[in-house]
């Protein structure tokens, strides 16, 4: 069995620890206790850390931290994948989602660390409070006030957040507001403020049943958020969908003439018959 330098390995297994995160001296020497099984002292780990920078690697303190900054060889991108990057990163500028923009600004500083060049991460403004206040709520269980623009007036209300979403290219908040699922343009919010009134707990259910029928049942494409909950004898369908917008997939639906048909919930299967009866009215039939 070939011998190993254990010095070695040791250097190999900080890099890695460096690689994902920066470490305080104490938090280095205990991680890297851990993946060695072996006790690390402050004495070893500083020989290990000189050792890496006579080799070029730029490890540094950073507020306290030891952070591998740069290494004399790194990954070479294409073309291409830098492209993709410039993308990702125009992308998560122009939609500001809390939580993507973090993950993606944690992906470029893994790639920073392992390559000789320097990827720009996503700056988040400062008006961006008003999603990360969302999301505090939206993780701790707690409603919010939402002020934001209804065509020409301006609404305050008190809300239970759900999730934070697109429409079209544009970011959205939905929210449950009197019993009923609402989404509401980033755009036109004009403030959000986390209360002192807990959520209910209990999400609203936006879960809608349908039917289809005849060769619409044969040649419809499920989206993403349905599943088949059922199939009848004479071939027709029955559809859950679980989280599309209450009014997007009434118009959808509506689309779909006699050959659908929504079962529940009951207040669904209401607004249905009136955007029906509406549709009628403009042809002057009764």
């Amino acid at each position: 069995m070939n011998k190993i330098n254990v010095a070695s390995l040791r250097v190999l297994q900080m890099l890695q620890l460096l690689f994902e995160k920066s470490y305080t001296m104490n938090e280095l020497t205990q991680a890297l206790s851990n993946v060695s099984g072996e006790r690390c002292t402050n004495f070893l780990l500083s020989k290990y850390i000189n050792t890496c920078r006579y080799c070029g690697m730029d490890i540094r303190k950073v507020d306290g931290k030891y952070t591998l900054l740069k290494l004399p060889f790194g990954i070479e991108f294409s073309d291409n994948v830098l492209e993709l990057f410039e993308k990702i990163n125009t992308y998560s500028s122009q939609m500001r989602l809390g939580k993507n923009v973090r993950a993606y600004n944690s992906l470029i500083a893994k790639i920073n660390r392992r390559s000789g060049r320097y990827y720009s991460k996503v700056e988040v403004p400062d008006e961006d409070r008003y999603i990360k206040d969302f999301e505090f709520a939206l993780e701790n269980g707690w409603k919010v006030n939402i002020k934001y623009k209804n065509n020409a007036e301006i609404e305050d209300i008190l809300c239970e957040p759900l999730e934070i979403a697109c429409d079209g290219y544009k970011l959205a908040v939905v929210v449950s507001y009197l019993g009923e699922k609402k989404k509401i343009l980033y755009s036109d919010i004009e403030e959000i403020t986390v209360s002192d009134i807990k959520s209910s707990g209990n999400m609203l259910s936006t879960s809608v049943i349908f039917t289809l029928k005849n060769a619409l049942a044969k040649r419809y494409t499920l989206r993403p958020d349905e599943k088949v909950v059922g199939i009848a004898d004479d071939g027709s369908i029955t559809i859950l969908n679980k989280t599309e917008d209450k009014q997007s997939l009434l118009n959808r639906l509506l689309k779909y003439d006699k050959m659908c048909e929504v079962i529940s919930p009951r207040m669904y299967r209401k607004e249905m018959k009136n955007l029906i009866n509406k549709t009628l009215s403009n042809y002057d039939i009764v």
